[in-house]
C-alpha cells in the first residue's frame, strides 16, 4: 500500500540529484530545443555563454555544426571571450538536445603551434634543398652557354631536366603542406585577370618554346576586365594548370582563355586548353585527387608527385569556386575553373579595330585561334593563310616568326601596300633587328598582349596616332629592341657564394659593372657610398634580410635611394612576392637564375633610371 509513494519519492530525489549535478557541473552544459535555442543552462554555462540565454541563436554563434551521426555530434567553436570549446551534443527522444562544452583552448593552441612549427620546418628544409639545387641548375645554364660537344650537351640537358623535375617536386610539396595546414589567408583587391594570365604565359613561354609549343592568351569580350579577389591565388591556379599543360603536351600548344562565368552570381571562368594526349573518361573523376595522374607512366616520363591539380582544386574551393575538365583521348584537354569574383572598375579598354581586315600567316592553330578571338572581339576580321602568296587585299598581314618567310616574300608583302606586322617570340628579340633590316616597321612580341596587338595593327593600317610610330615607346616593354647593359652599375647582395658567382658572371658578361655584398648590412654600406642603377637583393640573408635592406635603402637619402631594386629568392610563392613589393622593391626574380630573364629584368628596370657613370665613383 505504501510502496508507490516511496518509489515516487525516490524518483523525485533522483531527479533532484540530477538537477543539482547538472547545475554544479564544472563544464558548461545546456538544454536546447529542437531549433538549437537555449531552454536552460547550468551555472558554468551562464557564466561563459550568458549572451545565449534567451537568444534565438544557438550558443556557438555562426559556426555551422556537422550533421548528427545517429543522435550525436561533436565540433569546436569559439566563445565570446576568445577561448575555444569542444561541443558534445545529444539529441533526445522528444527532439530537444543536451549539449556540453569543454574548454580545449590549450589543445587548439598547441595544435596551432605544432602546425606553425611544421610549416616553418617545411619552409626551412625546402629552402635548404633549393639553394644547392639552384646552384646546380644555374651553373648548368652557364655551362650551356659554352661550346660543347653534342654528347656533352645532351648530358647537360639531362642534368637540367632532372634538376628542374626535383625543383618542381619540392615546390609542389611545400604548397600542398601550406594548404593542408590551413595557412591560407585570402586577399581582396582589384586586379585584371587578362594581365595576370598574360604574365603566366610569359613566364611559361621559355619552357614552351624549348618544346616547340605555342602558348597564347585569349580574353573573350564577355570576360570581366577587372575583378576583386586574391590575384596571387588566381595566378597560382593559372600557373599550375598552364604549367601542367606545357609539361604534358608534346606538339601544338596551350591556350589560356577567359570568359564570364555562366552562373547566377556571375564571376570569371578560366579555361586552359592543350593539344596533349587527352584523358580517358574513367580517369577524369580522380584527376584532381592527391598523388594522382591519369597515366602512371606519365610520372616516370615527366616527373612530379601528382599534387599540382590537387592544389588547384583546394585553392578554387577556398575561393568559393569549382573546377572540372573536358577531354577525350587524342583530342587534348580543357581544364576549367569558375570563381565568384565580383567585377571592379577597369582601366581603358584596348583600341577598337572596326572595319579592319587582317590575315595571319602561321603554322600554329593555337596562335590562330587566340588572335582570331582577340581581333574579332575588338571588332576586326581575320583569316588564316597558309602562305605569303595568298596575302592580298588585306589591311594588315601578321607574319608569325615560325612561318620563316624569306626576305623576298617580305619585300613582296611590303610592296603590295599592305601593312605588315611581325610576331616575334620573346626569347628571340634579336630577330627584331632582322625584321627592321627587311623593311618591316611593326612587330609584336609573343605571347601576344592584346592591347599591344591592337595598337600595332592600327599603326600598320595607317590609323594610329602620329606620335605612336614604330620607333616610339609601346606599352609592351618586351617589344623594345635588346638594350646594351654596358656600363650599368649593379649591386648584388647574395650570401650563397655559388649563386653570387653565377649572377655576377651573367651580369658581367652582359657588360655590367658589378659589386657583390654577402649580406644586407654590407649592401646598405655599399648603397650609401656609391650610386647604383640596379640592386639585386636575396630575400634570405644573414644579419639583415633582403626586405629589411630594401626598406633601409628606400627610407635613407643617398646616392642609390632611387635605384631599381629586384628581389632574388628561391621561393616562388606569393608570400615572398608580396613581401618584396611591400618592402619597396620593383621586381621579383626566382632562382635558379635564368640568363635571359636576368638580362631582361636588368634592362626593364633600368630604362627609367639614370645611368650611373662609372667614372664618378
Amino acid at each position: 500500500m505504501n510502496s508507490e509513494p516511496m518509489i515516487s519519492a525516490a524518483k523525485i530525489s533522483g531527479a533532484m540529484n540530477l538537477i543539482d549535478a547538472f547545475e554544479a557541473a564544472p563544464d558548461p552544459a545546456a538544454h536546447l530545443d529542437a531549433e538549437g535555442v537555449v531552454i536552460d543552462g547550468n551555472a558554468a554555462f551562464r557564466q561563459v555563454f550568458r549572451h545565449a540565454v534567451g537568444s534565438p541563436r544557438p550558443p556557438w554563434g555562426r559556426v555551422q555544426p556537422p550533421a548528427f551521426v545517429g543522435d550525436m555530434r561533436r565540433f569546436d567553436a569559439p566563445a565570446p571571450d576568445g577561448r575555444v570549446y569542444e561541443w558534445s551534443e545529444r539529441r533526445l527522444p522528444d527532439g530537444s538536445r543536451i549539449a556540453a562544452a569543454r574548454d580545449v583552448t590549450e589543445r587548439v593552441q598547441a595544435a596551432t603551434e605544432a602546425d606553425r612549427a611544421k610549416t616553418l620546418l617545411f619552409a626551412t628544409l625546402t629552402h635548404e634543398l633549393r639553394t644547392p639545387l639552384n646552384g646546380i641548375l644555374g651553373m648548368a645554364g652557364l655551362l650551356g652557354q659554352s661550346k660543347l660537344e653534342p654528347e656533352a650537351r645532351d648530358h647537360l640537358r639531362i642534368v637540367r631536366q632532372s634538376g628542374e623535375h626535383l625543383l618542381d617536386l619540392i615546390n609542389e610539396i611545400l604548397d600542398y603542406s601550406r594548404l593542408e595546414a590551413g595557412k591560407l589567408a585570402l586577399d581582396s583587391a582589384p586586379f585584371e585577370p587578362e594581365a595576370t594570365a598574360q604574365s603566366v604565359a610569359e613566364m611559361l613561354s621559355p619552357k614552351a618554346r624549348e618544346k616547340g609549343l605555342e602558348i597564347a592568351v585569349a580574353a573573350r569580350p564577355s570576360a570581366p576586365a577587372c575583378v576583386t579577389g586574391d590575384e596571387g591565388r588566381f595566378r597560382q591556379i593559372l600557373f599550375n594548370l598552364a604549367g601542367n599543360a606545357v609539361k604534358f603536351t608534346e606538339t601544338g600548344g596551350v591556350s589560356i582563355e577567359l570568359f564570364a562565368a555562366n552562373t547566377p552570381g556571375g564571376g570569371l571562368r578560366l579555361v586552359v586548353r592543350d593539344t596533349g594526349p587527352g584523358i580517358p573518361a574513367e580517369k577524369q573523376a580522380q584527376i584532381f585527387e592527391e598523388f594522382t595522374q591519369a597515366d602512371s607512366s606519365v610520372s616516370r616520363l615527366h616527373g612530379g608527385a601528382g599534387l599540382g591539380l590537387a592544389i588547384v582544386r583546394k585553392l578554387a574551393h577556398v575561393m568559393g569556386g569549382r573546377v572540372g575538365l573536358d577531354s577525350r583521348p587524342g583530342r587534348g584537354a580543357a581544364f576549367w575553373v569558375e570563381l565568384p569574383l565580383a567585377p571592379a572598375p577597369s582601366r581603358r579598354a584596348p583600341a577598337r579595330l572596326e572595319g579592319l581586315r587582317m590575315a595571319l600567316i602561321s603554322p600554329s592553330e593555337v596562335l590562330a585561334r587566340a588572335l582570331t578571338a582577340a581581333i574579332v572581339g575588338l571588332g576586326g576580321d581575320m583569316v588564316t593563310l597558309s602562305g605569303a602568296e595568298q596575302a592580298m587585299k588585306f589591311d594588315v598581314v601578321l607574319v608569325d616568326h615560325a612561318s620563316a618567310l624569306t626576305p623576298a616574300q617580305f619585300a613582296a608583302l611590303i610592296a603590295s601596300g599592305q601593312g605588315v606586322v611581325a610576331l616575334v617570340p620573346q626569347e628571340e628579340r634579336d630577330a627584331i633587328t632582322m625584321y627592321r633590316d627587311a623593311g618591316v616597321e611593326h612587330y609584336v612580341v609573343k605571347p601576344v598582349r592584346r592591347a599591344s596587338l591592337a595598337e600595332r595593327l592600327l599603326l600598320a593600317a595607317g590609323r594610329g596616332k602620329a606620335d605612336a610610330r614604330a620607333g616610339a615607346p609601346t606599352e609592351d616593354d618586351r617589344a623594345q629592341a635588346p638594350l646594351s647593359l654596358a656600363g650599368l652599375r649593379v649591386l648584388l647582395a647574395e650570401d650563397n657564394p655559388i649563386n653570387a658567382l653565377l649572377a655576377r658572371t651573367l651580369l658581367t658578361r652582359a657588360g655590367c659593372v658589378v659589386d657583390v655584398a654577402s649580406d644586407g648590412e654590407e649592401a646598405i654600406e655599399a648603397a650609401a657610398r656609391a650610386p647604383y642603377d640596379l640592386i639585386f637583393l636575396d630575400l634570405r640573408m644573414p644579419r639583415m634580410d633582403g626586405a629589411a635592406t630594401a626598406r633601409w635603402v628606400r627610407s635613407h637619402p643617398g646616392p642609390s635611394a632611387e635605384a631599381a631594386i629586384v628581389a632574388l629568392t628561391a621561393e616562388a610563392g606569393e608570400a615572398a612576392r608580396e613581401a618584396a613589393l611591400k618592402a619597396g622593391m620593383d621586381g621579383f626574380l626566382t632562382k635558379p637564375i635564368d640568363p635571359t630573364q636576368l638580362a631582361a629584368v636588368a634592362a626593364r628596370f633600368t630604362q627609367r633610371a639614370r645611368a650611373a657613370n662609372v667614372a664618378r665613383v
